[in-house]
């Protein structure tokens, strides 16, 4: 999980728009609540949270594709997912 979430960590660092970085308050408002709330606890600067999200939700869905479930789950709303994908490569 911690090498899922550092490789996210520097997609996301590396792909992300400025503009997605820029709207990282928002985004975090988006994520489900678990990963709000351990953004939030851990005081990462408002610049950080769109990386933080996105390290978040790629570990997320790398264990759950290691369960052998895939495509999107029911509680990732589509912009994040699509976030996600488009920061990773992700292809399902």
């Amino acid at each position: 999980r911690v090498a899922w979430h550092e490789w996210g960590h520097a997609l996301s660092v590396v792909r992300t728009t400025s503009d997605e970085v820029a709207d990282g308050s928002r985004l975090l408002d988006l994520a489900p609540e678990g990963v709000r709330e351990v953004i939030r606890r851990s005081g990462y600067r408002k610049r950080e949270y769109t990386h933080e999200v996105v390290a978040e939700l790629y570990a997320l869905l790398m264990s759950r594709r290691r369960r052998g479930q895939t495509g999107q789950p029911l509680w990732l709303r589509d912009e994040l997912y699509q976030l996600v994908r488009r920061v990773s490569g992700w292809n399902e």
